[in-house]
């Protein structure tokens, strides 16, 4: 949501496990949107299963 009414901000910071949506649906939500085509999504999680990486690159 303060992404839809902010331009300000020069970068994300997810957490990949977070309740309710999980950070991989909340970065193809950011994606989704034209306007955050380009903003750097970093995300982090306590999760390392070796599919994790390849899952938030695809998001």
């Amino acid at each position: 949501e303060m992404l839809d009414q902010d331009d300000a901000f020069d970068l994300v910071l997810m957490d990949v496990m977070m309740p309710e949506m999980d950070g991989l649906e909340a970065m193809q939500k950011i994606r989704a949107n034209p306007r955050h085509k380009n903003l750097p999504i970093i995300a982090l999680t306590a999760k390392a299963m070796k599919d994790d990486r390849a899952r938030c690159i695809e998001a």
